[in-house]
């Protein structure tokens, strides 16, 4: 089975997927003008850059995208993804909020007038954003158009985790990460196995986007105990989790089932 991944820097999992797929970076090469037959080609989608959004690359994924089509009309496309409109669709976290509102804190779209009165500790969210970027507690941070953002109820959260879905399958493990605050980013931090309940939890989320090959969820424990889902990442990335586990998950995805 030969596999191809299109992607742009940075992205910290390319190295792990070049193991089982030819990789193409957008912004490090020239583009070919024609591909080989391959069984399935992957769309990596980063939002933590102005320079690096699909959107960029548009013409150059819709012609990559031909290409494959024509050397091989039956490819499969992981995710079942194949344009930069479902891209952005996928991973508008307020679309996400409309598919997965049952499991996520009270949100709602930033209107003109600013209005945080239904919301106790607001934070602010670009619909398009990753990597905690676009994620303020401060509504002087809002830029326009304000209708790019969202407002949502912060968590009293004791615990963040990064949960790998392949396949409809939830990963046993899962990475521990350090929770945006004003003063720090977000990152993996550890790994733990997860427990029963996180596991039912993520499955109900998955069932909700059964297309989906591998997606990574971010779901949060309050000090209520209780779990939330924080958001859903189309592309994610697992190097560091690779580096905390020594599992590189792009086997899952290709060449055999955990």
């Amino acid at each position: 089975m030969k596999n191809i991944v299109i992607a742009v820097s940075p992205d910290s999992s390319l190295e792990l997927l070049g193991v089982y797929a030819d990789v193409i970076v957008l912004d490090k090469g020239p583009i070919p003008s024609s591909l080989q037959h391959y069984d399935t080609l992957y769309i990596r989608s980063h939002f933590g850059q102005a320079a690096t959004l699909p959107e960029v690359y548009r013409t150059e994924i819709d012609l990559l995208v031909q290409l494959a089509k024509q050397a091989n009309p039956d490819i499969k496309f992981i995710d079942d993804t194949y344009t930069i409109d479902k891209i952005l669709a996928v991973e508008d976290k307020w679309l996400q909020y409309t598919t997965y509102g049952d499991f996520m804190p009270k949100t709602q779209l930033l209107g003109d007038e600013l209005d945080t009165s239904g919301f106790e500790r607001p934070v602010f969210k670009n619909r398009l954003s990753s990597h905690g970027n676009g994620v303020t507690w401060n509504i002087e941070d809002v830029t326009q158009p304000v209708n790019d953002w969202l407002i949502q109820e912060s968590l009293d959260i004791t615990e963040e985790l990064r949960v790998y879905i392949i396949h409809g399958k939830v990963y046993p493990l899962a990475a521990v990460r350090q929770s945006k605050t004003l003063n720090q980013s977000t990152q993996a931090v550890d790994a733990r196995t997860l427990t029963q309940e996180e596991i039912e939890f993520s499955t109900g989320i998955g069932e909700k986007s059964p297309d989906m090959s591998i997606v990574g969820i971010d779901i949060a424990r309050t000090s209520a105990g209780k779990l939330y889902l924080l958001e859903v990442n189309r592309s994610p990335g697992f190097g560091k989790f690779a580096e905390l586990t020594g599992v590189n998950l792009a086997r899952f995805l290709y060449d055999e089932e955990f």
